[in-house]
């Protein structure tokens, strides 16, 4: 049977005769197929069980819940950083997730280069043993010193240090130099024995059978995550000695006043450890509340999604991402579904139309 175009009764009239409008007028409103047409204006009303909308409700508060936790927990802890976390990004994004990661006086180029460590050869007390002895560290050592210097002629710059002060600074930084060498010969052990593991593992991860054997990725994870705590050692010691510098210096200089303290170097790390507290923060209670739901669980998704991408599964000594994979799920099903009008703040914030400059023109007849 045929299907008729929708046309009103009054369309009729203008465009047919007066003496076949009744018959075209009842023949389309007999159709047996025809339906109402829904307008662009028209609301679609879905209706859920009520279960379905108490469980969809709890999952919100407890994703919501999650993030606000994890949020507090890293704000009280004074010496949290996502450098373990950024340190350990594998696969084709890395050196993004790396970027903000301090450059700790170029450790990773100077020291985290694998080395087989072998007897020195020559005799204790010569020059040559000493260079011998001094090998696993001497260029990171130069480096430190380098970049403390610089630090030492900023902040005679920025305090506008007088002739005796600047004496002083003079024998500040010879100690701290004296300190930098003074750890670095102490730990010279332990460092030829990080650069020696780097190089056992380097040969770990180039046999064509350490992707085929789960015991040697196992092998290969826990030698990397042991390499990662030793650097993280030397970084830190380093990092010490370097901001009791800065005290020194800013305490030798506010002796002739108040001054604003020594600037800092740029800390992309920081930055983004703070960035990282503020939005866990917002999410978390925003989804807590119902407040912007859909927005909020949009930003926890792309948040679950930037660590699921950080440890591709096909990448050999990925860690789990298994919960992260599934609050990803639960964050997509919140997106799509109107959690916070049917429990939070959303219920008592106006509908935004999205369809309201797009109205038929009888509409908009009849509206003005």
């Amino acid at each position: 049977m045929a299907v008729f175009p929708t046309i009103e009764a009054d369309a009729y009239r203008t465009v047919f005769p007066a003496a076949i409008t009744p018959y075209l007028t009842q023949r389309a409103a007999c159709r047996p197929f025809s339906r109402p047409q829904q307008t662009m204006n028209q609301p679609r009303n879905i209706t859920y069980p009520t279960a379905v909308v108490i469980l969809i409700v709890a999952l919100r508060v407890a994703i919501g819940w999650y993030f606000f936790e994890s949020a507090q927990s890293k704000n009280l802890d004074r010496s949290f950083s996502s450098a373990g976390f950024l340190s350990q990004a594998k696969g084709p994004l890395a050196t993004l997730y790396q970027a903000p990661l301090p450059d700790w006086h170029g450790f990773d180029r100077l020291v985290s280069v694998p080395r087989f460590e072998s007897p020195n050869p020559h005799t204790p007390g010569t020059d040559e043993w000493d260079a011998v002895f001094r090998e696993p560290f001497s260029e990171w050592q130069e480096q430190i010193i380098f970049d403390f210097g610089r630090l030492s002629q900023k902040a005679a710059a920025h305090f506008d240090l007088s002739d005796e002060q600047q004496k002083r600074a003079d024998q500040i930084f010879a100690f701290y130099e004296g300190q930098v060498f003074d750890y670095l010969r102490s730990n010279r052990e332990e460092i030829a024995a990080y650069r020696h593991e780097l190089a056992r593992l380097r040969d770990w991860q180039a046999a064509t059978s350490a992707g085929d054997v789960p015991y040697q990725q196992d092998r290969i994870v826990a030698k990397e995550r042991e390499a990662r705590v030793t650097a993280a050692g030397f970084t830190s010691a380093i990092d010490g000695i370097e901001t009791q510098l800065r005290e020194e210096l800013t305490r030798l200089a506010s002796e002739r006043g108040a001054l604003s303290p020594l600037p800092g170097n740029s800390n992309p790390l920081a930055r983004f450890d703070r960035f990282l507290i503020v939005t866990h923060f917002l999410i978390g209670a925003c989804l807590v509340v119902g407040f912007l739901s859909r927005f909020a669980a949009a930003s926890a998704g792309l948040f679950l999604l930037s660590v699921i991408a950080s440890q591709p599964p096909w990448i050999v000594g990925y860690s789990t991402i298994g919960y992260q994979l599934v609050m990803f799920i639960g964050c997509l099903l919140l997106v799509a579904t109107p959690s916070g009008r049917w429990c939070g703040i959303d219920h008592f914030m106006p509908t935004i139309s999205w369809c309201g400059c797009c109205k038929p023109k009888s509409a908009q007849m009849r509206t003005n």
